[in-house]
């Protein structure tokens, strides 16, 4: 009989609200204590859920620490693109590099790269976790942009890997990252941000079409 009621239970649909409260309850702990700092017995107690119904949603922390980047990811519409695609090489560059600025600098992502820098003095895995799921994540869908625009004919794009690392580099301002980091100074605001996408993406089509013309 027992065995018949384990796997009906199984079988049930999981609760997305549990889900979602797990999650936040995580993002508020990962970036108050740490990662380690951080027990799944603790993250039971602030999502207000038993264990059992924590260990049916994530079967370890590091699967909750994923989703956690994954939902921080799709809430900026980074993990995906696809969706707001024209294929205008001009207008879709601006669009990623204005959806980029807004996450980079979103006061709780910002929190959370805090805590993986934190992180990364101890020898911690997360580090790994977090660059896989998040940036590595970010650069395939602009890779994988760049490499559909250059098979439509998008002269100018060459090698594709470099031309992401290039884009990348233009749209984030390291000197206002790292001061956004260390919390010297705030982030740029939207008007702000509008322009230095719009800048990004007019100095990188200018430098791929100089560098073609060079050839």
């Amino acid at each position: 009989m027992k065995s018949t009621v384990s796997q009906v239970n199984r079988g049930r649909p999981k609760d997305e609200g549990k889900r979602r409260d797990i999650l936040l309850a995580a993002r508020c702990l990962f970036t108050g204590c740490g990662y380690h700092g951080t027990s799944m017995d603790a993250l039971a107690k602030q999502a207000n859920v038993s264990k059992a119904t924590l260990y049916s949603h994530f079967d370890d922390k590091a699967a909750l620490y994923r989703a956690l980047v994954e939902m921080k990811m799709a809430d900026f519409n980074v993990d995906d693109f696809s969706d707001m695609l024209s294929w205008d090489v001009v207008e879709d560059l601006q669009v990623i590099a204005l959806h980029m600025l807004n996450l980079v600098f979103d006061d709780e992502a910002l929190e959370m790269l805090r805590m993986v820098i934190a992180e990364a003095r101890t020898g911690s895995d997360v580090p790994s976790l977090f660059e896989t799921v998040g940036p590595r994540r970010l650069l395939e869908q602009i890779s994988d942009y760049l490499a559909r625009q250059k098979g439509r004919g998008t002269a100018y794009l060459d090698d594709v890997e470099a031309d992401t690392g290039l884009f990348a580099s233009l749209v984030i301002d390291h000197r206002m990252m790292m001061f956004a980091l260390m919390g010297v100074e705030n982030g740029p605001d939207e008007a702000m941000r509008e322009k230095q996408a719009r800048d990004a993406v007019a100095r990188f089509i200018k430098l791929k079409r100089l560098e073609h013309s060079e050839r």
